[in-house]
């Protein structure tokens, strides 16, 4: 089992040149791997198993060979993701179950019936990028590139993402690498993953309005997130108040959202782009987990 510790951001191709430089200015060495392409297969059952455990199934086709995944309910501090993944060879697309170990499964959970209801549900195709660096510290980061579709019957979405994922050392040089990739690049931090974007495609469910939850910091930085995208998507005013709320009830909580400037919503992108925004969020981000 691994532990798996990433952070994710959306870009724009006017950064894709930059990056290589970046790395240099942020590791101490870093090694580029060449680009590969994977094809990913999700899947599932009629009654959503995998989603009612919080849980994800892929396998997935790198050069020739078929590796299965599986994906544990694991926890989420703002922008940090921390998921327990098991990952195996197996002969094809299609996943072998029995395959990983026995003490995954919640009590009583029938194997051979699960397997026998899966269904390929979405697909994520993309062609990765990554490089290897160590930092000062001797931490260790994969950078990847990820570009391609979230696929789904005759639906897509586009995959334009960068991820940053701890292979060694400690979570604190995740966040601290973070910071100062944002001040060097016009990034946004992301907080969906592939397969919920997945699984939003498949089950028809958009991005709506949503009031903001206020019962949390984790729960604000979430709709303060979940806003960022609806209303980049939608321009509803609506939401943009929700966006000044969540700011405004994070400032109580946050040097850094108190010090952010006055958003301007005919500015939006430049704002949720900014290098005092993301900071702001990978702060409270690191809190959250430190805590």
């Amino acid at each position: 089992m691994a532990m798996e510790a990433e952070l994710k951001f959306l870009l724009t191709q006017s950064t894709l040149p930059a990056l290589d430089s970046v790395w240099q200015q942020l590791a101490g060495t870093v090694l580029k791997h060449e680009s590969v392409q994977l094809l990913n297969a999700y899947y599932e059952t009629d009654d959503l198993w995998f989603r009612r455990f919080d849980a994800g199934l892929r396998t997935r086709l790198k050069k020739g060979q078929f590796e299965q995944t599986i994906k544990l309910a694991g926890q989420q501090h703002g922008g940090l993701h921390l998921r327990p993944e098991y990952n195996l060879p197996c002969a094809s697309v299609w996943p072998e179950l029995d395959a990983f170990p026995a003490e995954i499964w919640p009590q009583g959970t029938d194997l051979a019936l699960l397997q026998s209801q899966l269904k390929q549900l979405f697909r994520t195709d993309f062609v990765r990028q990554s490089w290897l660096l160590t930092l000062a510290d001797g931490s260790t980061v994969e950078a990847v590139l990820d570009q391609g579709e979230v696929v789904s019957g005759d639906q897509s979405e586009a995959i334009f993402e960068l991820e940053l994922e701890l292979q060694q050392g400690d979570v604190k040089a995740l966040f601290a690498l973070s910071r100062k990739l944002v001040q060097l690049l016009p990034l946004r931090l992301g907080w969906q993953s592939k397969a919920e974007r997945g699984y939003r495609l498949v089950q028809n469910q958009p991005l709506v309005f949503m009031p903001a939850d206020h019962s949390s910091t984790a729960a604000l930085l979430k709709s303060l997130q979940y806003h960022e995208s609806y209303f980049l998507r939608s321009q509803d005013p609506q939401s943009w108040q929700v966006i000044a709320q969540c700011i405004k009830a994070l400032s109580l909580v946050s040097a850094d959202f108190a010090a952010l400037p006055s958003p301007d919503a005919t500015q939006a992108l430049s704002f949720f782009s900014s290098a005092a925004y993301n900071c702001a969020l990978l702060n409270c981000s690191e809190s959250l987990f430190s805590a």
